[in-house]
This record gives structure tokens, C-alpha cells and sequence, in this order.
């Protein structure tokens, strides 16, 4: 998650009723370094993530006690306001998002270049949560590896600046109207936010209505502060240094529980949000307390906070190109050394790039024009990188023809109708076949999706029909359950339905199979006496197919070129994961030989000594898959074959 603070200039900051306070500096640290380590060692802080929760927090207070005080001088200025957000927001932006670009140039194959294409065009314009409520959700695995994804928070504060200035100026400078509205939004958008997480969590987590509230707490604390300090006999904004010491131990106390008792699973935002969220709020309120003098304000914190704004740009592209070259598998040295770089180029920026750009009042107007010709030349270098589908004449011509997008299989899968997605829970009439008999049925995930243009290819020339039921995400086992896919379950118990209706003469169980050992053992120990008892006579597992690294064998093939100048070959072992697939694949073999099933080794089909299959077809001119795993149309074809010629009993 990404912060994207205002991290107000001393200057700014002293036009505020309390002037410059260090510790809102070191308050930033803390919230800034355990989303850093979150994201490198999710395990060590698992809820460092509410750290965007806080700095939501800081900037609403910041800049809306500028804004409301200036406002009560007659002073303030939506155009001056504005001017100061681009120099603030722009500079390090524009040199993260350029370098992250630069990168990807060199590394990326056109489908990932395409996506990342699409979130620089949308983050040029500030849109990008809403990018990315189209593409993937936060927690999802893909996420870990887009390198711009932390620009969503930043969406959300600039939607939240071009709406509430404006909106101040219409309730007025008045305080007590000011506040009273600000805490019924307040109060509104965190009913909203509770109300949208259950029913759908990624839209709570990106859109604005659902995640204003925490920036309108601190925009509340504002308006509290500012009207006490033109009050004729302003009190102590909180009175009694003990409460004020009791207060800052529990606000510390609080955050302290959101950061290392909550993770990934816990519902977010949500009630315990406010954990965080009121913890900053009590920090912000309180001042001069042991919590404030000998932590917020000590120099490495506070340093930390002057730069945590490039640190946080700087820190999560660079994890995500990692993740891209190791996979999964991070090694830990490497993430200490990405957050040691990450530290080295975040001061970099703030003192090279950031400060002479802020500060200073002269070439304002050059220097605002030039900072919107260079995020304007940036957002059409995003269009054109996904308008040309990943801008495909910077590949090669020897291997162009392979960086396949998917598109090129998907098409055949019947996506939202046999391939059922997040929302659904319905196959449609079509997926049962047409009532030819013979019947094959194939029944998993989207792996399933992709094996099923083979066998309905075949279906056709050897008269067969096929029924096709895949699930995405969700492995083909009764009782199987998804913290992430709550449609597994009811789905699973809606294909063994057809399948008693049906009773297909074959059914071919076909996945990605990534749930434990146990969890397989005992759901193949549920399932396949239950289809048997269904009335099939026939029930096939196949393996696993080869499994290939990073972002998959396109991915793989233009890094093996890049290092050898020379083609992938036919087979190799280049970048797979079999040291998962072997032990897995004699895993299913013997469970399915205990259950009374047939069992298709891919692994044993598509590799030998030599290594796997990447290239297939005339000339070896077709890919055997366009990712990690999913099988394009040849390979389909090929795997086809191969299970329908290989178990007795099927269809030749």
C-alpha cells in the first residue's frame, strides 16, 4: 500500500495553528517502515499495512489545517494549493515512474509491459484505483508483482484534494458548521466502508467513498485545532499531562496491535481500521509526552519521515521486479538490500529532485508547467505501451512471435460461462454438452478451462461430446474450500450435481492442484467415491503439466535470450519448478492408484532427461503454455491426445 503523503515544507508546516512538530515526522517512520518490511517479510509484520491508514491520517490534518486557515485569513487560493501539490507530489513521482519504466523496457515481455503500460497512464491521471479494481486485487499473487500497484492510495488522496477544497469553500470558514459536516461524511463513509467490505472487499479497499473517512479524521482534528487557537481564551487542546502521557501510551499501544495482531485475512478496511486510524488521530492531538519526546522525535525517525514519501515510491517497484526474477522465493539478503537501496535513492530524491523543485518561490510557474509536461509525457507513454499491447518491436524478431498474452487461447475457454470467476456460481446450459453420448466431462480450475479446446476439438473429429465445468482458483475436490474464492465450495457441489444428472461416461479431473498435500489427500478420498457413485465408470486424474517460473515461459524465453542471444530451446530446465511438480506428480499417481482411478503423468509426458517442453508444432513454432502453466491451443491439442490415447476405455 502506498502512502503518497504531502510531507509538508517547514514552511508549510509553521502555517499551521501548532507549527513544525518533529514527531509527525517520526510519526510518518513508523508507519512507513512496517509496511516496508510487510512487503519484504510478510510473516514479521503482518498487518504492517495499516501504515497507509496513518499517513491517510497525516495528510488529511496537514493540509486541510493549511487550506482552513488560510480560508479564515481570506488567503487561500485553489490555484496556489494546487501548484503546491504538483511540486510536492510530482518530482519523485515522475523519476520512480520513469525509472520503473525504464526497467520494464529491458525485462518485461509485452503482456507484463501492456498491464504496466495501463497503470502509468492511470496513475498520470490519478486513477489508478480504479485501474486496478479492474485488473487484480491487492492480496492476490499477481499483485505482489505489478510495480507501480502502490500508486492507489495516491490515487485516492489527490480524488480527495480536487473534492475537498472545494467543498470547504462551500460549507464556509465557519468552524462549527465546517467540523459538524466533516464528521458526518466522516461518520457516513466508514458506514459505507463497513457496509461495501463484506459484499466486496477489493471496492472497499480502492474506491474513494469507502476509504475517505480516514483522511476526514484527520481533517476533523484540523478544524477541531484551528478553531480552538482563534477561540478568545484558547485552552491546552488536551489538558493534564498525565492523561496526555495515558493517551499517547494507548494510541502508541493500539497501532503497535493493528501492525503485529491483525494480517492479510483480517477484513480491511473495516472496524479494526480504527485501531490505527484513531491512534494517529490521539499521536497528532497529544504532544510533548515521553511517546513523543524519546520515540516520534528521535533523529532516525524523524529523518525517516522527511523521506518517507521517495521511499515508499522507490521500495515496492524494486520488490516487484525482484519477485519477478526469484519468483516467490525472495531470498532474504535481497530484500535487505532492496530496503537499503530503497533508503539510498528515497534520500537521493528528497535531497536532488524534491527539495530544489518545492522550495523556494522562484520559477514557480516554469516549474509547475515543466512538472505537468513530464507526467503528461509519461501518461501518453503508458497509453502507447498499452495500446500496442506491450509495444512488441522492442522484442527481437527472433523471438517475437512467442510472447504470447493469452488472449490467443482464452478466447476458447468460455470465460463467465464454463469458466466461472469471483462473482459467479452458475454454469451455463451449454457446459453440459449437447447430448451426444458418448460424454467426457472435464471438471477443475482454469487449467481445466485450457485443456477443454482439446478435448472438444477431438469430441468433434472422433464423435464424442464434452462437458466442460472449471472453477477459477478452486481445485476440483468436494468440501475444498477458499479463503479468497468463497464460490468454491457451492460450486464444487453444483458440478457433482450435474454429474449425477449427466453421468457422463469419462470425467477428467484437471487442476493446478496448489492446495496441501492433506488438503488433496483428503478431498480425492471425498470426491471420487462420490463420482463413482454418480454412475461414471471413468474417472482420470491428470498431473500437473511443467510449471515455469517468474512470469511464466514468454517471460522466460526473452530472459534466456537477453542472456545468450540464442532461442530457448524445445527442452529445457531452464527456470521451471519441478523440484514442486516431481514429488507432487508420484504424490497424485499414488493416490489416484489407492482411489481406483486413472492417473496421466504430464510431467512424465512433455520432459525427459533433456528438460521440458517449451516449443511444439511445425518448426517448434508454438509454445506449449502462455504463463506459468495454462496450456496454449497446440499444447491443448497435444495434451488432449495424449489422455484420450493413453487410458483405456476413452474415446480414440
Amino acid at each position: 500500500m502506498n502512502f503518497a503523503h504531502p510531507n509538508l515544507s517547514l514552511e508549510e508546516a509553521r502555517a499551521t495553528p501548532l507549527g513544525y512538530r518533529e514527531e509527525i515526522d517520526g510519526l510518518r517512520a513508523v508507519a512507513v517502515l512496517p509496511v516496508l518490511f510487510y512487503h519484504a517479510f510478510p510473516t514479521a509484520v503482518p498487518g504492517g499495512f495499516y501504515g497507509v491508514d496513518i499517513f491517510f491520517v497525516i495528510s488529511g490534518y496537514l493540509i486541510t489545517g493549511i487550506i482552513h486557515k488560510q480560508m479564515l485569513s481570506n488567503s487561500f487560493s485553489i490555484a496556489d494549493f494546487y501548484a503546491r501539490r504538483i511540486r510536492r507530489i510530482f518530482p519523485a513521482l515522475i523519476a520512480v515512474v520513469l525509472v520503473t519504466f525504464l526497467i520494464a523496457w529491458f525485462l518485461l515481455p509485452p503482456r507484463e509491459l501492456k498491464s504496466l503500460g495501463t497503470n502509468i497512464a492511470g496513475g498520470a491521471v490519478f486513477i489508478q484505483n480504479f485501474i486496478l479494481l479492474g485488473q487484480v486485487g491487492y492480496f492476490d499473487l499477481a499483485a505482489e508483482k505489478k510495480p507501480l500497484l502502490h500508486l492507489w492510495s495516491l490515487a485516492i488522496e489527490e480524488q480527495y484534494y480536487i473534492v475537498w477544497p472545494l467543498l470547504l469553500m462551500l460549507i464556509g470558514a465557519w468552524r462549527r458548521w465546517s467540523l459538524a459536516i466533516t464528521i458526518a461524511l466522516a461518520v457516513a463513509s466508514f458506514i459505507a466502508c463497513l457496509i461495501v467490505q463484506p459484499r466486496a472487499p477489493d471496492y472497499a479497499f480502492y474506491l474513494p467513498v469507502t476509504r475517505a473517512w480516514e483522511l476526514l479524521v484527520g481533517s476533523g482534528l484540523a478544524l477541531w485545532v484551528n478553531g480552538r487557537s482563534v477561540e478568545a481564551r484558547p485552552q491546552p487542546l488536551i489538558d493534564g499531562p498525565m492523561v496526555r502521557e495515558l493517551i499517547a501510551l494507548v494510541a502508541m499501544l493500539a497501532i503497535v496491535i493493528a501492525f503485529w495482531r491483525f494480517g492479510r485475512l483480517t477484513p480491511h478496511p473495516g472496524v479494526r481500521t480504527l485501531l490505527p486510524v484513531l491512534g494517529a488521530a490521539a499521536l497528532i492531538a497529544t504532544s510533548g509526552t515521553l511517546v513523543h519526546r524519546y520515540v516520534l522525535s528521535s533523529t532516525p525517525a524523524v529523518f525517516v519521515g522527511l523521506i518517507s514519501y521517495p521511499l515508499y515510491l522507490w521500495h515496492y517497484p524494486l520488490m516487484a521486479y525482484a519477485r519477478i526474477q526469484f519468483v516467490d522465493q525472495v531470498p532474504a539478503w535481497v530484500m535487505i538490500a532492496i530496503i537499503a537501496a530503497s533508503l539510498l535513492l528515497a534520500f537521493a530524491t528528497y535531497r536532488f529532485i524534491e527539495r530544489p523543485i518545492r522550495f523556494g518561490r522562484r520559477r514557480v510557474p516554469l516549474k509547475v508547467g515543466s512538472l505537468l509536461g513530464g507526467m503528461a509525457a509519461l501518461g501518453i507513454v503508458g497509453v502507447i505501451a498499452d495500446r500496442s499491447n506491450g509495444w512488441p518491436a522492442r522484442i527481437p524478431a527472433e523471438i517475437r512471435g512467442f510472447m504470447l498474452d493469452g488472449s490467443e487461447t482464452a478466447f476458447r475457454w468460455r470465460n463467465g460461462k464454463c469458466l466461472l470467476m469471483a462473482d459467479q456460481s452458475t454454469f451455463a446450459p451449454e457446459c453440459l454438452g449437447t447430448g451426444r453420448r458418448p460424454l467426457v466431462a472435464v471438471w477443475g480450475d482454469s487449467y481445466a478451462a485450457s485443456l477443454y479446446p482439446g478435448l472438444a476439438q477431438f469430441g468433434a473429429e472422433r464423435g464424442f461430446d464434452v462437458a466442460e465445468f472449471a472453477i477459477s482458483a478452486c481445485a476440483p475436490l468436494i468440501g475444498y474450500v477458499n479463503a479468497q474464492r468463497p464460490l468454491c465450495k457451492p460450486s464444487n457441489d453444483a458440478v457433482l450435481r450435474h454429474l449425477t444428472e449427466l453421468k457422463p461416461d469419462v470425467v477428467i479431473f484437471y487442476g493446478t492442484w496448489r492446495a496441501s498435500d492433506d488438503e488433496v489427500r483428503a478431498g480425492l478420498e471425498r470426491t471420487i467415491p462420490l463420482v463413482k457413485e454418480a454412475g461414471v465408470p471413468t474417472v482420470v486424474i491428470v498431473g500437473p503439466p511443467p510449471t515455469w517460473q517468474g512470469d511464466g515461459l514468454p517471460a522466460n524465453m526473452l530472459d534466456y535470450y537477453f542472456r545468450t542471444r540464442t532461442v530457448l530451446p524445445e527442452r529445457t530446465w531452464f527456470r521451471t519448478v519441478d523440484e514442486w511438480t516431481k514429488p507432487f506428480d508420484a504424490f497424485l499417481a499414488a493416490q489416484a492408484k489407492r482411489l481406483g482411478a486413472d492417473y496421466v503423468s504430464l510431467r512424465q509426458f512433455m520432459c525427459d532427461d533433456n528438460g521440458c517442453l517449451t516449443r511444439i508444432g511445425p518448426n517448434a513454432s508454438e509454445l506449449t503454455t502462455f504463463d506459468s502453466g495454462h496450456l496454449t491451443y497446440p499444447a491443448s491439442l497435444l495434451v488432449a491426445r495424449h489422455v484420450l490415447d493413453t487410458v483405456p476405455g476413452l474415446p480414440k
